[in-house]
């Protein structure tokens, strides 16, 4: 009895928010009528109505589901434990075990306001999530997802890795790009305690860090998402482990001034200047990998990064 009214329950979420009945005719994959609905409900075990204060401040008639909700929005898959749509101003407030996923990028968070309309989400809750193309995975205390535009917003405390490459600050924007069937990282900017950290390739002890610091970091990358350019403004620093022609150790050097432009040729480091009150010193191989020389906020947080199944 208990499955039949289960059951029921989901029939009457598919004809209360699908936005027509005739929409139920399409549901075949019909592109054409998919397009013209706001959000889908895929699942829910169940439903209430009744009104509600929305984020836009005014009451307005919703609809809510909980258990096992499932919604579609084009491209965009949203999982939670419990939702509420408000039926004027085209918002959805998603509750608990959020999982969102447009199948290259994939997040987790707490709380959560979708915007039909433009494709936004605004989350918060212990926010994270990784983009499975390179495996960039990415921590916050709050995020904006912005699909139509392909970013990802993370703010407070933000922090992201990629394979042995560290990146934190107060705010971290990652520009996505469209190649293919793919979604890459096409830049990256980190903008408040702006901090990248980066595994020396050619030390064999595994423990040392090329690092840069800054106000605000922008990296760009190539299609293969190799670095092509660093910008460093305002009380720009690096330190980063130098080698000779045949690759043995030739020191450690630091730089800083107002703006730092690093290029890069295959990934590698290719030319750096540095802008307006320039500082720079060599220190001896005898300190490397000493922590007194590293630059202020260095800190690895690889214990922080979050796992995925």
């Amino acid at each position: 009895m208990m499955k039949g009214i289960t059951t029921l329950a989901r029939i009457l979420l598919l004809l209360i928010l699908f936005p027509a009945f005739d929409a139920l005719s399409g549901l075949n994959h019909n592109t054409a009528c998919a397009e013209k609905m706001k959000i889908i409900l895929q699942q829910a075990d169940r439903l209430q109505g009744g009104e509600k204060r929305s984020p836009t401040g005014n009451i307005e008639p919703v609809r809510s589901v909980s258990g096992n909700v499932v919604f579609l929005h084009e491209n965009m898959l949203l999982n939670c434990d419990k939702a509420t749509e408000f039926l004027e101003s085209s918002i959805v407030e998603l509750e608990g075990n959020i999982f969102m996923t447009d199948r290259e990028l994939e997040i987790h968070c707490d709380k959560a306001l979708y915007y039909t309309e433009t494709g936004i989400a605004k989350l918060s809750g212990n926010v994270h999530g990784k983009l499975r193309e390179n495996n960039l995975i990415a921590r916050s205390k709050r995020a904006l997802i912005d699909n139509p535009g392909n970013q990802l917003w993370l703010f407070d405390d933000a922090a992201a890795w990629q394979a042995e490459r560290q990146l934190t600050g107060d705010t971290i924007l990652v520009q996505l790009k469209k190649i293919g069937e793919k979604k890459k990282a096409e830049s990256v900017k980190i903008s408040g305690n702006a901090f990248f950290a980066a595994r020396d390739t050619l030390d064999m002890t595994r423990q040392l860090y090329n690092q840069i610091s800054g106000k605000t970091i922008l990296i760009k990358l190539s299609e293969e998402e190799k670095i092509t350019g660093i910008k460093v403004d305002s009380q720009a620093r690096s330190l980063y482990h130098a080698y000779d022609n045949q690759e043995s150790p030739a020191g450690v050097n630091y730089s800083s001034g107002n703006t730092i432009l690093m290029s890069f040729r295959e990934g590698a480091l290719n030319r750096i200047a540095v802008n307006g009150n320039v500082e720079g010193k060599q220190y001896p191989n005898k300190l490397r990998g000493r922590s007194s020389i590293n630059l202020p906020g260095f800190r690895l947080r690889y214990n922080d990064r979050p796992e995925f199944r």
